[in-house]
């Protein structure tokens, strides 16, 4: 009896560090290192063509949001070794049936930061670059910042629901001949 009620207790403390061990539940904090609104994207460009994204957004007075995007001219062990011109248009327009906010300003920066690109309100931004050729793959990386500077007068008649923007990103790849290179 006294064997019995050992191995009763040894296996009740056994499935209870089991059960214990399995429904335990973890956490994990992540800091917010970098801060702020960014999200990336990524164009693929092997050989000519267009690629584009875009998409609504929300801002507030006093905020800004960005979007980070490369260029590259591989992917994976794929690489177009031909050099290429590249033609960028950075759209804000309004969202919907909205009304587009328009005190924005928008800058355009390279992998660098330096400033390729700006504009206010809504509009086209175009900018041009160039993927040089070579056997190693080539990417450029671009940041889209669109700042709401903050003026308290005239904020209240840009925002609510009647108002809302879309930024679209397009990038236009054309191959360069290497005899158009040298000449």
């Amino acid at each position: 009896m006294k064997k019995a009620a050992i191995i009763g207790v040894l296996l009740l403390a056994i499935s209870g560090s089991v059960l214990a061990g399995t429904l335990a539940s973890y956490n994990t904090v992540i800091d917010n290192l970098a801060g702020g609104n960014v999200s990336a994207r990524e164009f693929i460009l092997l050989e000519e063509g267009t690629d584009s994204f875009g998409t609504d957004f929300r801002i507030a007075p006093s905020e800004s949001v960005s979007w980070r995007f490369a260029v590259k001219n591989f992917n994976g062990d794929t690489v177009s070794e031909q050099a290429m011109s590249l033609a960028f248009h950075i759209e804000l327009t309004a969202a919907g049936s909205k009304q587009a906010v328009n005190p924005l300003v928008v800058t355009v920066r390279d992998q660098n930061g330096a400033v390729v690109g700006a504009g206010t309100g809504t509009g086209k931004i175009p900018f041009m670059s160039f993927l040089p050729p070579g056997p190693a793959g080539q990417a450029k990386i671009y940041t889209v910042t669109v700042e709401w500077p903050s003026d308290n007068a005239a904020d209240p008649g840009c925002a609510g629901e009647g108002f809302g923007t879309a930024i679209n990103v397009s990038v236009t790849g054309v191959e360069i001949a290497e005899d158009r290179e040298k000449g």
